[in-house]
């Protein structure tokens, strides 16, 4: 009886032992398997962050790039607002001229018009104001998305050029 309660005691000694191995193994199998785990989440969020990086660095959407497209776009603007003032102080300049020599076809044409060979040219042909909300209104409209906020723009503009698909006479002239 002494053998068989040795013979018990190691049996439960060698499960207790082998128990503990397994529990341990299982431990640092499950440290192993959270550190790997851990790794992959790490190396996605350096990817992931690599990949933000090298999209907002990049020319065209780096605020730089921006800035230049910005720049030029008001230059643009200025450039037509100018031409436009050129132009109509130009038929402001002529119309006096016109009307000091008392030209026949000019009579009742006052100030801000000019006739010459039946073509008439009036500052309200190409009015700064409208011009510029025009070309900006016809920007927007083009980019316009629900979530953007383009066509509030669009909409606020309206009352400075009128309905988008009615032409002023700087686009006809164009076309």
């Amino acid at each position: 009886m002494t053998d068989d309660l040795m013979q018990r005691a190691r049996q439960a000694i060698e499960a207790e032992e082998s128990a503990r191995l397994d529990a341990k193994a299982e431990e640092i199998a499950s440290a192993d398997e959270r550190t790997r785990l851990e790794a992959e989440k790490e190396a996605k969020r350096q990817h992931a962050r690599d990949t933000a990086a090298q999209a907002l660095d990049a020319p065209a959407v780096a605020l730089g790039g921006v800035a230049k497209r910005f720049d030029a776009a008001v230059s643009a603007l200025v450039a037509l607002a100018e031409a436009a003032e050129l132009r109509n102080r130009t038929i402001q300049q002529q119309a006096a001229l016109v009307q000091a020599a008392d030209v026949p076809e000019n009579r009742g044409r006052g100030g801000n018009a000019v006739e010459l060979d039946g073509r008439v040219h009036s500052v309200n042909d190409a009015r700064s104001a409208e011009l510029l909300a025009r070309a900006l209104g016809l920007a927007a409209n083009e980019k316009a998305t629900p979530g953007n906020g383009l066509a509030t723009l669009v909409s606020d503009l309206l009352k400075h050029t009128g309905p988008l698909h009615r032409l002023t006479p700087v686009e006809r002239a164009q076309r």
